[in-house]
């Protein structure tokens, strides 16, 4: 299955923005392939990339989202844990932490940076604390949908775009405090689909992923095609079809991407094919559905700080 693409963009903090309570200075998305430099080099700022024996200290808040994979987490006050998909790592400022995929697995991860009086708050009064900094989210559709809200107001020219950010990152941080208090094992077929469900929301666009997909788990085709359908009611490939168009629909309505641009962050290699999938899916095109929902005006693409 292709992996989804690395990007990753910065937002130096601003007084002005102090008074919304949080800032987001920084996210992204970092995949890693089985045998791939578990702590890849990238033009990051001064503070950000170490050495896995040395491990790292921030200035600010983190969350570490595991997409899929799996790896390995160590922190002060936390001590060691092992990641699975579904699990967020917090990084809280001044404890020294470090964090890397298994080499022979390797693994898919989001990341967003913080800082501010709200999370300075909700760690004073004990919601989130160094000394449970893993939560087993579950895999939470809800979280991965606002993580990927959020890089798409990034990845496009919106003035609005640190405060959106700053909104999405307390929702995610307010499922993550849920989920924290719920600790509770996810059975196995559920984790199954959940697992399969995730790795579709990865890859959407038109590539025959779903038989890479079953190819990850210990089942046979019949039984995954089964279970999948008995938990959500359709067949993998209409439910990647339904991602497929929802996140076209979401990046149309929220982010300023041309829909060229859409298409080629939704994997389609042709923007015609794209645009007539959207027409019969939707009954109109991409343009005039751009239109009816008052979405965000086409612009130039800023250059994303990723230096």
């Amino acid at each position: 299955m292709q992996p989804a693409a690395e990007f990753f963009r910065y937002l130096p903090p601003i007084q002005a923005d102090d008074a919304w309570g949080l800032q987001v200075t920084g996210a992204g998305f970092q995949p890693v392939g089985p045998g791939g430099d578990p702590i890849p080099r990238r033009h990051h700022p001064s503070g950000h990339a170490y050495r896995w024996a040395d491990g790292r200290v921030l200035d600010e808040y983190a969350i570490v989202y595991v997409a899929h994979g799996r790896g390995e987490f160590n922190a002060d006050r936390a001590g060691a844990v092992e990641l699975t998909a579904g699990d967020a790592a917090l990084l809280f400022p001044g404890v020294r932490h470090r964090y890397r995929p298994l080499p022979a697995v390797g693994w898919g991860i989001y990341w967003i940076h913080f800082r501010g009086q709200t999370p300075d708050r909700l760690v004073a009064t004990g919601r989130f604390t160094p000394e449970r900094a893993v939560v087993q989210a579950a895999l939470d559709e809800g979280i991965v949908e606002c993580i990927r809200g959020l890089l798409d107001v990034l990845r496009g020219d919106m003035l609005a775009a640190r405060r959106v950010a700053s909104a999405r990152t307390l929702e995610i941080l307010a499922r993550l405090e849920g989920a924290s208090l719920s600790q509770r094992r996810v059975p196995r077929v559920e984790e199954l689909v959940r697992r399969a469900c995730l790795l579709l929301e990865e890859s959407p666009g038109t590539g025959a992923v779903v038989e890479d997909v079953i190819g990850q788990f210990p089942v046979s085709r019949a039984q995954f095609f089964r279970v999948f359908k008995q938990q959500t009611g359709q067949s993998p490939y209409r439910y990647r079809l339904e991602i497929t168009i929802r996140r076209a629909a979401e990046m149309l309505r929220d982010s300023t991407l041309s829909i060229k641009q859409v298409a080629v962050v939704l994997g389609f290699k042709n923007p015609y094919h794209f645009s007539k999938l959207f027409r019969q899916k939707v009954g109109c095109s991409p343009k005039a559905y751009r239109e009816s929902q008052g979405g965000l005006p086409v612009k130039k693409m800023a250059a994303a700080s990723n230096g």
